[in-house]
């Protein structure tokens, strides 16, 4: 099992970004003027207006953090419902669209990953939670090679195209990325990878696996 590329999340960033833009447009054309004698009031649809805010806080914040430049000024200028405080808002997202398609965010490619990386073991979790051990094995293993991949590149460790767990494993251990205890323990979680993908499934238990999980998702917090 392959997890998804970086360009693959990358483009499904941009695209969410131009479905706030799009929807940032269906706001707009909630505006109802103020009521002779009224003046100042929001002019937008409150509940959309507010489920857009919501969304494109959640997505800025998520790819960017809460001290950057887009996320400060988004807070700043989108507060209420006004056309005008809309058009700000379109604009610091098609700025940090831009910005996304530069490859100009140097934290962007960490936080995906390991948001990514949390959604496949939730996965896990649920299939041991359905008493699906194997495939939830399978899952995790998947999970634990893809994240010493990128534990390599972050060390500047070569890595092949047909390095295994065991082999990303070696090469980190012996750069003292970590010590020969925490090798040890990946190997043992190889083992129970390679029996789930193998079909010996007798040869583990559920509660290896859900050890395993729990183990991996420290490792890779404490690597990544």
């Amino acid at each position: 099992m392959k997890l998804p590329k970086m360009t693959d999340l990358k483009d499904k960033l941009i695209e969410r970004i131009k479905q706030l833009e799009e929807k940032a447009q269906r706001v707009k054309a909630t505006h109802k003027p103020n009521p002779p004698n009224v003046i100042g009031l929001p002019t937008l649809d409150d509940d959309i207006f507010n489920e857009w805010k919501a969304n494109a806080e959640n997505l800025i914040l998520k790819v960017s953090g809460s001290d950057s430049p887009y996320y400060k000024n988004f807070i700043k200028e989108v507060k209420d419902g006004y056309r005008s405080n809309v058009d700000c808002g379109i604009g610091i997202l098609r700025g940090l669209k831009e910005d996304i398609e530069l490859g100009f965010l140097s934290d962007l490619k960490e936080l995906v990953i390991a948001e990514l990386f949390t959604d496949f073991l939730d996965m896990a979790d649920h299939l041991l939670e359905a008493e699906y051990k194997d495939p939830a094995a399978s899952l995790v293993g998947a999970v634990l090679e893809d994240g010493l991949r990128k534990i390599c590149e972050k060390h500047g460790v070569q890595v092949k195209g047909s390095d295994d767990i065991g082999a990303l494993n070696t090469k980190l251990a012996d750069k003292e990325v970590y010590n020969r205890l925490v090798q040890k323990q990946i190997q043992a979680w190889k083992a129970i990878r390679d029996s789930a993908d193998h079909g010996k499934f007798g040869e583990y238990k559920k509660e290896d696996v859900e050890a395993m999980l729990q183990g991996v998702q420290r490792f890779l917090t404490e690597n990544l």
